[in-house]
């Protein structure tokens, strides 16, 4: 009788994990649509970017730093960041087009208010 009750309490544990198989398929289908695919186009998109860098670009590094591309190198760059100022710089560390994280001028100014002046304390 023992060993036809534990068969039975077997059976059911594998029953129970059968029924929860479509669950676990689901959720990894919904991590998959929600987190890993959007990752790897975003991961696509950049090396696409990455690859088509050519002499004159503007871009903006990780760390911040803004330069005009001087030279492409298979893994490198050259860019000048200010007057006769050039550095070499990993492909990718290039976060993007500068275009992208400048803000149009004044768009600043919108968000922050500028500080007075001492004039302009005092008047107050």
């Amino acid at each position: 009788m023992g060993e036809h009750v534990s068969a039975l309490v077997g059976q059911s544990a594998v029953g129970e994990l059968l029924g929860m198989a479509p669950m676990f398929v689901a959720v990894f289908a919904v991590m998959y649509f929600l987190m890993i695919r959007p990752e790897r186009k975003k991961q696509t998109e950049h090396q696409t970017f990455l690859a088509s860098l050519k002499k004159g670009d503007e871009v903006v590094l990780t760390s911040g730093i803004i330069g005009k591309i001087e030279k492409v190198e298979d893994r490198t760059l050259t860019l000048e960041i200010g007057d006769k100022m050039r550095v070499r710089v990993l492909k990718m560390s290039v976060s993007g087009p500068a275009a992208r994280f400048l803000a149009a001028p004044g768009a600043i100014e919108k968000v922050l208010p500028a500080e007075k002046t001492d004039a302009e304390k005092k008047a107050v």
